[in-house]
């Protein structure tokens, strides 16, 4: 099973940070939940980032260190906001129809 990270929280040098300003966007629970069944899923890059093989990054975002040079899948952060789920599943399947 593929797994991935969606990089959501980032460093910005002195502590780490949502990459959204909007106070809404602080639970991603549901987001991993949805993506469990077909993909092992971590939603803690800082946490994780030696345990996965691909990023999922809301685009635009800040800059973060990739310090694993992991591939990145960029998916519009709009839909991260609007929690479309199902268009960000397409994003994902789709890059990796075409890098398998």
């Amino acid at each position: 099973m593929k797994k991935i990270c969606f990089v959501l929280t980032v460093s910005t040098g002195i502590n780490y940070g949502s990459i959204f300003a909007a106070p809404l966007i602080k639970n991603h629970d549901d987001l991993k939940d949805y993506f469990l069944k077909d993909y092992d899923v971590s939603i803690n890059y800082i946490k994780d980032k030696d345990k996965v093989d691909y990023l999922v990054v809301p685009k635009p975002s800040p800059p973060f260190e990739n310090e694993n040079n992991l591939p990145i899948i960029e998916i519009p952060a709009v839909l991260f906001m609007k929690r479309d789920y199902e268009k960000i599943k397409f994003y994902i399947d789709d890059y990796f129809s075409k890098n398998s």
